[in-house]
């Protein structure tokens, strides 16, 4: 790898008990055919063995790669909130794209090189890949997510495309979050970003549909149809906690309203919005 001379890419890499898996995301990193700029490690106030074992990778990426700018960070104190060390990461980076990796997700080597073509658009403000489903173990769940985010099989996602934000979220962001990965996404480093990771803080369960939204109001999106991103899926579900599982309809239904309210939206999306709702609220018991 070597330092990249054109569009500068920071790093960031939030991490929370994933010790087990934070070498292997860091080797996905700097091993990308696109070179990166920063590398910027987040420790959100670990319980396991990841702080020693980040410090003894980050050792050896600095001896390997010295002129690339590392740092790691430590909180005292756990934020609560993956949205919180976003924020902190976007704070942090001095590049001028910044892709959130996050510690327990893998990607392909050509990952960077591919979702950073969407930027040779200078209106795309998000450029995103499709997404193979992984489980603890490494193993694929599933080749991609599309079959998810496209319930109502409108053909959305059938080749990559760049499209205006507003009409993305007309189409289907309103129906529900459909980057479920931010490990999937590269941003344009805007500083209104961090008022946006503010606000979304005021969310349990959909602070990263919010942000989504709000920055693709501001421009175009470019997605990439390739599998590059690996989405790490844990056991355990929002349905063991009767109040949390509340408070995650609620937030899909303030969003659809927000939506509702703001957008033109055609009558099979907002049908598609009441048949989520009750989709989600099956799942949720």
């Amino acid at each position: 790898m070597t330092i990249s001379q054109g569009k500068k890419v920071s790093v960031v890499i939030p991490n929370y008990n994933y010790g087990k898996y934070i070498n292997r995301r860091i080797d996905s990193v700097v091993g990308q055919t696109y070179p990166i700029y920063e590398l910027i490690v987040l420790d959100d106030c670990s319980t396991d063995n990841s702080v020693e074992v980040i410090e003894m990778k980050l050792a050896e990426v600095r001896e390997r790669f010295p002129e690339l700018k590392v740092s790691f960070v430590k909180n005292e104190v756990n934020s609560g909130k993956a949205i919180a060390q976003w924020k902190k990461g976007f704070e942090l980076a001095t590049g001028d794209y910044v892709w959130i990796a996050e510690a327990d997700d893998s990607c392909s080597r050509r990952f960077l090189k591919e979702v950073m073509k969407g930027f040779d658009d200078p209106e795309v403000v998000l450029s995103y890949a499709e997404s193979k489903l992984i489980n603890s173990w490494g193993l694929m769940i599933a080749p991609s997510f599309r079959w998810s985010r496209d319930r109502e099989k409108t053909g959305h996602y059938k080749k990559s495309y760049v499209k205006d934000g507003f009409h993305e979220i007309e189409e289907i962001m309103a129906i529900r979050c459909t980057i479920p990965n931010v490990s999937a996404a590269v941003f344009k480093n805007d500083k209104k970003l961090l008022k946006i990771m503010k606000e979304a803080l005021k969310y349990m369960q959909v602070g990263d549909w919010y942000i989504y939204t709000k920055v693709l109001e501001g421009g175009k999106i470019s997605y990439n149809r390739g599998s590059l991103n690996n989405f790490r899926i844990h056991k355990g579900s929002v349905t063991d906690d009767s109040k949390k599982a509340e408070r995650h309809f609620d937030e899909i239904v303030d969003m659809h309203s927000y939506f509702k309210k703001k957008y033109d939206l055609s009558k099979d999306v907002i049908i598609a919005m009441k048949n989520e709702q009750n989709r989600v609220k099956a799942r949720l018991g």
